[in-house]
């Protein structure tokens, strides 16, 4: 059969079929490029499918203020977001595939891969307040600063929590689609691993301040035009905003942390 169980292509099975039919060059060709064309038919195509539906599906679950937005240029704007996450980490992950083939060295071909160990290898750990920075807080009495120490490291537990769920929530989507095509990646090596890490952790960072920017767009009530501005245009405008408006954008985002579906 030369359709997949998903009703695609078989590019194998397609290819086999027609080769007798096919022009000499595009054969030398498929012969050169097979992983290439093995990775945009079988990979990527696969994976471009079904991503951006589920990746929307999350946004709206994570920042629920996008279901409110009606503005057609804003709502265009949350779609590409979707639609684009997740091109560039699985062409870094077709070149760490191939390097591997190649017989790359990592640690030679990234100078700050020991670095990269250290912050990507190890599981992370909220921030806090310890004995060390009671200095800074000479005005308050021994009981205060227990107390305020206390509900501090409270909080960013709090914070800390609700950021590694989001977090975990979109590298599990995100390579629970990816690993089902591209199997290869579970020859992956230990330092290779890291590189994975890397580059999906990166993935993740450009959707977070992207959905980030939109949220803070729609809270502060920005004009619609201006979702198109640049990064520097728009950190401009909001620095222009009143204090009333960022407070109460501020406030939002507080109650969304606690857990208040706004």
């Amino acid at each position: 059969m030369i359709y997949d169980d998903e009703g695609d292509i078989d590019y194998e099975a397609w290819y086999n079929l027609n080769k007798n039919y096919l022009p000499k060059e595009f054969i030398k060709l498929t012969e050169d490029k097979y992983d290439s064309l093995f990775f945009m038919f079988r990979v990527y195509r696969k994976v471009m499918k079904q991503l951006p539906s589920a990746i929307h599906e999350l946004m709206l679950q994570q920042y629920p203020v996008f279901k409110t937005e009606k503005r057609p240029m804003v709502i265009e704007y949350i779609n590409t977001i979707a639609e684009t996450t997740g091109h560039t980490l699985l062409f870094q992950l077709y070149n760490l595939v191939q390097g591997q083939k190649e017989g790359v060295n990592i640690r030679e071909k990234y100078p700050k891969f020991e670095e990269w160990v250290d912050f990507y290898g190890r599981p992370h750990k909220p921030d806090t307040i310890d004995e060390n920075t009671r200095p800074q807080y000479r005005w308050l009495n021994d009981e205060e600063w227990i107390t305020y120490r206390d509900h501090e490291n409270e909080r960013m537990l709090e914070f800390f929590n609700w950021e590694e769920k989001r977090k975990f929530e979109f590298i599990d989507l995100v390579q629970t689609i990816i690993f089902k095509y591209y199997e290869e990646l579970y020859e992956l090596n230990a330092d290779e691993w890291i590189i994975y890490a890397v580059n999906i952790r990166d993935e993740y960072e450009n959707f977070l301040c992207a959905c980030e920017d939109v949220e803070l767009f729609i809270d502060c009530g920005f004009p619609e035009v201006e979702i198109k501005l640049t990064d520097a245009e728009f950190l401009q405008n909001y620095s222009e905003l009143s204090y009333e408006i960022k407070r109460n954008a501020s406030a939002l985002r507080n109650r969304r942390i606690a857990g208040e579906m706004i």
